[in-house]
């Protein structure tokens, strides 16, 4: 007596043979983004000088002038005296004064007034930076002082001279860093190879902005001893 084999059960298909896009992928590019928006915002806050003492300056000012108004405009409605002192005989007596002197004191309040107003114009509106450089970075918002600049240029000029440590200072302003070089008397210095080192130095740096080099020779050599 033959066995009948039971009957094969139909195919199924894996439910992970299908493509399916991993939902993963499309949030990268938005944290991306927010990162670079962040970083964005520390190396701004880190290079600028703050603005919140000129605003605080001048909101104590305007605080104190309207106070003094509001106390001055209450003791002429109370009709009332500070310190002995009649604010309505101050005003007539204002009034009462030569002409030439009322206009010269309107002359003096006003150019002060409008020295002060120009200053804090002038810190509103005109960037303030501090001695700083940022450096190019996927990773990290890197902030570098001129200081540290300046050391590292003096050091490649160094380097391709063969000076010592007192006889190059570097200076790093928003886009150009100047070497000095100050050689012994008599000694030639190739300033073109310390130009080259240090332009290599920066470029390997890579702040922003970028920075171009110059290199200067003093004419009156250094004598030791």
């Amino acid at each position: 007596m033959s066995s009948i084999p039971p009957p094969a059960s139909p195919p199924v298909s894996s439910p992970t043979s299908s493509p399916v896009s991993s939902p993963t992928s499309s949030p990268s590019a938005p944290a991306s983004g927010e990162h670079d928006a962040v970083y964005r915002r520390v190396l701004r806050r880190e290079t600028h000088v703050s603005r919140s003492g000129s605003v605080v300056v001048a909101v104590l000012v305007a605080l104190v002038v309207a106070a003094a108004a509001v106390f001055a405009a209450a003791l002429v409605f109370l009709d009332q005296n500070v310190l002995g002192i009649d604010p309505r005989a101050v005003v007539d007596g204002a009034a009462r004064a030569p002409r030439g002197l009322v206009d010269a004191i309107v002359v003096v309040t006003g150019a002060v007034v409008a020295v002060i107003g120009l200053v804090f114009l002038l810190q509103g509106v005109l960037p303030q930076r501090r001695p700083r450089h940022t450096m190019s970075s996927r990773r990290l918002a890197i902030v570098v002082d001129d200081e540290v600049l300046a050391s590292a240029a003096a050091r490649a000029a160094r380097s391709a001279t063969r000076l010592g440590p007192d006889a190059a200072v570097g200076t790093v302003g928003r886009r150009t860093v100047e070497v000095v070089l100050r050689p012994a008397a008599g000694v030639d210095v190739p300033a073109v190879a310390a130009t080259d080192a240090v332009e290599r130095e920066f470029a390997e740096i890579d702040t922003t902005p970028s920075i171009s080099a110059r290199v200067r020779v003093q004419p009156t050599g250094r004598v030791d001893g």
